[in-house]
């Protein structure tokens, strides 16, 4: 499951290398996604939990194991398909799980932000821009996102969105992720399915806590944390993409015999 504003395009990588481990891998486009502003910020959580819950579905009539994973956003979403549908689902991947928007790039504005989102006509209204450093500390790779960004208009999204993800962040998708989180944090500790979380010490969007409170907080007595030191936010895509790509498949590995 992608971030939220974010593309499957962020899990591809990811999804080419468990695919090659010999695992079954989807990833569709979450609702409202990859099309335009107007449309991504009437994107609604529960939209996104409804249409998730119908790909988990279609696979249970497939296969015998299904396991669930995202990033950021998409992290707690498996968190919640698994409250939801516990004995459907053989294990969580958390990568970057985003409870607090706390990371060190992020401390300005933060007081601005919450009120807005309180306010219905500012948070359907306001877009915060990407800024540096994007999520990613591969400089080479940041560079490229970082030509898209700079010279993206609000007005006029182009096919690069489906490679890049949106230029900017709707206050209300910052609004309807903080109604999901509030909803996970209720039901985590019920969630009893085990659990492999991965996440930067330099993430610059959501510091380290927010894994160690998904660590600490959900009911799984399998449960693992496994600390990045070379990534930022992005770590499906980043310098340690491939570290990533073996922890899940060594986790799956285990968990599916």
């Amino acid at each position: 499951i992608h971030g939220i504003t974010g593309t499957p395009s962020e899990m591809g990588y990811l999804g080419r290398k468990i695919h090659k481990a010999g695992y079954s891998v989807m990833c569709n486009t979450l609702p409202r996604h990859c099309s335009t502003l107007g449309e991504l910020r009437k994107a609604t959580w529960h939209e996104i939990a409804d249409s998730c819950a119908r790909d988990l579905g279609q696979l249970k009539r497939d296969y015998r194991q299904v396991f669930v994973g995202g990033l950021s956003m998409g992290a707690l979403m498996s968190v919640h398909l698994a409250y939801q549908f516990p004995d459907d689902i053989r294990g969580i991947i958390a990568l970057a799980p985003t409870i607090f928007y706390d990371g060190w790039s992020l401390q300005k504005g933060k007081i601005f932000l919450k009120l807005a989102w309180k306010i219905p006509f500012l948070r359907n209204h306001i877009n915060i821009r990407e800024s540096w450093p994007y999520g990613i500390k591969d400089e080479y790779l940041r560079q490229h996102f970082q030509r898209f960004y700079k010279g993206a208009s609000s007005s006029k999204f182009d096919d690069k969105v489906m490679l890049f993800g949106s230029p900017f962040f709707p206050i209300s998708s910052l609004y309807q992720h903080s109604l999901l989180t509030e909803a996970v944090k209720k039901e985590i500790s019920s969630v009893k399915n085990p659990i492999l979380i991965l996440h930067a010490r330099e993430d610059d969007m959501t510091s380290l806590k927010n894994a160690r409170f998904v660590l600490d907080n959900i009911g799984s007595s399998d449960k693992s944390l496994v600390v990045l030191e070379d990534s930022y936010h992005m770590i499906t895509i980043d310098q340690e993409k491939d570290k990533v790509a073996r922890e899940i498949i060594n986790f799956l590995n285990r968990i599916s015999k």
